[in-house]
C-alpha cells in the first residue's frame, strides 16, 4: 500500500466508534483470519479491522472484522 493510504488512513474514522485506523503492520495482517482484501485498517483498540482493496477502504460497518484483543 502506498503513501497516499497512509496519509488517508490518518483521516479515516472507525464509522461505529469514531476511534482513528491506521493501516495493519505486517504482524496484524498476519493475525487477520482472511486475506481477501489487499490491506486492512485497523482501529485505534486493535479490536477491529476494515479491509482495503484496490487502494479503497471498505467502512461499511458489516465489512468490519473482529478481533481478538489480548487483554495482557
Amino acid at each position: 500500500m502506498g503513501d497516499i493510504l497512509t496519509d488517508l488512513a490518518a483521516l479515516l474514522r472507525c464509522p461505529l466508534t469514531g476511534q482513528q485506523l491506521h493501516l495493519a503492520t505486517p504482524e496484524e495482517f498476519r493475525a487477520l483470519p482472511s486475506h481477501d482484501a489487499d490491506g486492512y485498517l485497523v482501529r485505534e483498540d486493535g479490536a477491529a479491522a476494515y479491509p482495503v482493496t484496490g487502494g479503497i477502504p471498505d467502512l461499511l460497518p458489516e465489512s468490519m472484522i473482529p478481533l481478538i484483543v489480548d487483554p495482557s
